[in-house]
């Protein structure tokens, strides 16, 4: 449920929902699905090796799945409507490593959060921040664009 209010809000944020014309309303949703997936998969594989939590049986882990799509989700929200597809998925894939770093860094510290909220929206909204700088087709780094030191 909460996925799909995402991409409502991400489309309805730029206000480009009304303008049926444009092709941007689809770039925007399919660039949410595309990066709250990729989140949510390479953070099934990822979290438990990065936050050094693994204790060396396989197991799945239902919370992980559904903090790598919510990280993948915050992580893309920022720059949905001006990144292409392919980036999306860097930045939904990035975006576990972020989860997983920023969990062992929060048990480092002993900072309790139960349900990873800090990992999740904080450093993942950093981190879409800073996807902006990389990624966006008009003044990104990757498109010769300097918007990264800005």
């Amino acid at each position: 449920m909460l996925w799909i209010c995402w991409l409502f809000f991400n489309a309805g944020s730029t206000a480009q929902m009304a303008e049926l014309n444009d092709m941007e309303p689809d770039l925007i949703m399919m660039n949410t699905i595309i990066a709250g997936s990729a989140g949510g998969f390479f953070s099934v594989y990822l979290k438990h090796p990065l936050a050094g939590t693994w204790d060396g049986k396989q197991r799945y882990d239902v919370g992980a799945l559904c903090n790598g799509i919510l990280i993948g989700l915050v992580s893309i929200t920022a720059g949905c409507n001006n990144v292409e597809p392919w980036a999306a998925l860097i930045i939904g894939a990035l975006a576990s490593v972020v989860y997983g770093l920023a969990i062992r860094l929060m048990r480092k510290l002993k900072i309790d959060d139960p349900v990873e909220a800090s990992a999740v929206h904080g450093f993942g909204g950093i981190w879409g921040l800073f996807v902006v700088g990389l990624f966006d087709r008009d003044e990104g780094v990757f498109y010769g664009g300097g918007q990264l030191g800005i």
